[in-house]
């Protein structure tokens, strides 16, 4: 594949991903939803890596804040603040000693004021894609 085509392919899969989120949500289904919004975020951010590194298979990690950093992306701080909360949906819905935290966080309430976060700033990775 072309770098191009590397880059489109994990934007595919992020969309796909933020479809997945925005069913488990639709579904109550929050804890699964956060998670899948982190994925989404996580391969926009693979994205980007390829994009401005020579490689075009990025590194296996699922801590944003460390791929951010890799890449020439520019973010607010408060949307890389942002990037610290989201990796925190990967890690407690990932173990069951943290899923007690995370299943009392993911209210509704707490979704919803999630998504407009995540929307703002899926646009701005993708504007820079």
């Amino acid at each position: 594949m072309t770098k191009q085509e590397h880059i489109q392919w994990w934007i595919d899969e992020a969309d796909r991903n933020w479809e997945t989120a925005v069913f488990n949500m639709n579904g109550k289904q929050n804890v699964f939803a956060l998670f899948a919004f982190h994925l989404c975020i996580e391969k926009l951010l693979k994205a980007a890596w390829v994009k401005d590194n020579v490689d075009n298979i990025p590194p296996r990690t699922h801590d944003l804040t460390k791929l951010y950093k890799e890449t020439d992306l520019q973010l607010e701080p408060s949307q890389y603040d942002f990037l610290v909360v989201i990796n925190e949906w990967n890690i407690d819905g990932r173990y069951p000693d943290y899923k007690l935290k995370v299943y009392a966080r993911a209210t509704d309430l707490y979704l919803q004021e999630q998504l407009q976060k995540l929307t703002t700033l899926v646009e701005k990775i993708k504007c820079q894609l």
